[in-house]
């Protein structure tokens, strides 16, 4: 395992769906003397991938190795190298310059209706939460209100709404309404002293 060699891989990193095809590339000078390796994901286990089986194929031209899996699954996941034959035989690792495989999955609908409700759950709790927090402290603070004032009823000196008797207007308090004709309407101009 050292640096990246002279081959170029294409793509460095896949994310693909499920059941997908997958290509990769891998340019050299020398085709015939290279081969792809996967490197599994949960593991350090080096597998050759040399001759084209019914899940890939593996096709050899004239500065290029193709490398095809058909119908990608879960088990596909890992880091595909290519590198010179022989490295298990010689005890070697590939070099760290491979292409990564991360395999995505379908949700189905059931996987979807199921969410969807859990997060109408969640809302139809949150609202009445919000209401339960809102609305107590309203009723407290009415009920705390009323007190207040069904207290103060009876009391010298105050009326219903709290107010002190002194403060308010009397009906004698009122001035009578005088019918005072201005001093032009009589004959005189406005403009006139």
């Amino acid at each position: 395992g050292g640096g990246c060699p002279t081959v170029q891989q294409h793509p460095r990193y896949v994310a693909a769906k499920k059941n997908m095809p997958v290509h990769f590339v891998c340019y050299s000078q020398e085709p015939h003397s290279m081969q792809w390796y996967k490197v599994a994901e949960d593991s350090d286990d080096l597998h050759e991938l040399d001759r084209s089986t019914s899940r890939y194929s593996i096709e050899r031209k004239y500065n290029s190795i193709n490398f095809t899996i058909f119908r990608i699954s879960y088990k596909d996941n890992g880091i595909y190298v290519c590198d010179s034959k022989n490295l298990t035989a010689e005890k070697k690792r590939p070099h760290l310059c491979g292409t990564e495989l991360r395999v995505m999955g379908h949700s189905n609908i059931q996987q979807i209706q199921s969410r969807n409700t859990l997060k109408d759950a969640i809302i139809i709790i949150q609202s009445i939460l919000l209401v339960i927090f809102i609305s107590v402290p309203m009723l407290l603070f009415l009920d705390k209100v009323s007190d207040s004032v069904s207290s103060s009823g009876d009391v010298p000196g105050f009326t219903a709404a709290g107010l002190e008797v002194e403060q308010m207007a009397t009906y004698e308090d009122i001035t009578p309404f005088r019918d005072v004709k201005a001093k032009w309407t009589v004959g005189e101009h406005p403009g006139e002293e």
